[in-house]
Order: C-alpha cells, then sequence, then structure tokens
C-alpha cells in the first residue's frame, strides 16, 4: 500500500515531512526510531508485530491509556503505529458484552472450574464478573486471549501476505518539493 500524492501534499502543507521533523522536538525525545518507515509504512513485518503487541494491550479491560500504551510498545519494537493505535478501538463499551465475559470464561476455565458452571454463572448472573476474586479471572482470560490472538494473528498475517515482486511495483515518483 502507497500512499497518494495527495496525501503526500498534505503532510507537505503541514509542514509534517521527514526533513522538518528531523532535528524537531519529537526527534530529539524519541531519536531516529520515530523517522524509521516501518512505523509509517504497511509491510509485512511491521503490520504483524503491530497485531502482536496492539491486541493483547486492547484484550486487558479498563486499562486506561490504551493507545498510549500500545503506541510507547509499537514505537519500542518498531511495529506500524497506525494498526497498533487503530486495534485499541477494539475495546469499546459496544464490544464489552462479547469481550468481558470471554475474558471472564476462560479465566475462570483456567483456574480449574467447570466449563458448564462458568457458562451458567455467566448467564444468570453477568455482574459477578466485576466482583471480587472473579476479576482476577476477568484479568487473566484477557491476558491469555490476548496473547494467544495476537500470536495467531500475527502468524496469520506472514502467512497470508503476499509481496508484490519488486519488477511488478509500479515506478513511483517522489512527490515534488514545495
Amino acid at each position: 500500500m502507497r500512499l497518494s500524492l495527495k496525501a503526500f501534499r498534505w503532510f507537505h502543507r503541514r509542514q509534517l515531512t521527514r526533513k522538518r521533523l528531523h532535528g524537531g522536538f519529537l526527534h530529539r525525545r524519541l531519536g531516529d526510531r520515530l523517522l524509521d518507515k516501518a512505523l509509517w509504512k504497511p509491510t509485512r513485518e511491521s503490520i504483524a508485530r503491530a497485531w502482536l503487541i496492539g491486541f493483547p494491550v486492547t484484550m486487558v479491560p479498563f486499562l486506561p491509556f490504551q493507545s498510549l500504551i500500545a503506541a510507547t510498545i509499537a514505537l519500542f519494537f518498531r511495529a506500524n503505529l497506525f494498526l497498533a493505535i487503530a486495534l485499541q478501538f477494539l475495546s469499546s463499551p459496544l464490544t464489552a458484552p462479547i469481550q468481558l465475559p470471554a475474558c471472564f470464561f476462560v479465566g475462570e476455565v483456567v483456574r480449574g472450574r467447570a466449563v458448564g458452571a462458568v457458562w451458567h454463572e455467566i448467564t444468570t448472573a453477568p455482574r459477578e464478573v466485576f466482583t471480587g476474586d472473579a476479576l482476577f479471572s476477568l484479568y487473566l482470560g484477557a491476558i491469555i486471549l490476548g496473547v494467544l490472538i495476537g500470536a495467531f494473528g500475527y502468524l496469520a498475517i506472514h502467512g497470508t501476505w503476499k509481496d508484490i515482486p519488486h519488477k511488478l511495483r509500479p515506478h513511483r515518483l517522489p512527490p515534488a518539493e514545495q
């Protein structure tokens, strides 16, 4: 996926070019890692790393500053920032009725409770998920599901992403500097 000339012009008008960022406030604080192309260009490896980082962060419920945490980890591991931040919007009040019982269910089963008893508890008293010892199961399940789905997504991206051979890539001129 390549940015269009329109997008490059938009960035240039707002002075968001690599040349202008070099030596600026963010560059002094974060170093050359901020200007690394892997953070901004969607490649197989950067997208896969972003999924592996972003999904476990989004699965942990009631985590404040999820986007900031995901962006910081993605910056450190040179993962695609856009995907790492976008994944944080999967954890919302709209997805909570599915996410929270699933995390609780996995946490309770891992802790040794019977599958039928846990399912009965979720369907009859869903508010019990937020009390006392059940909260531990909720977070345990969130961590387990986040890591498993993150690893599965990482492998799926690596297995399905097809790179375009260099000979078949269209010739692209660099954006005009104004």
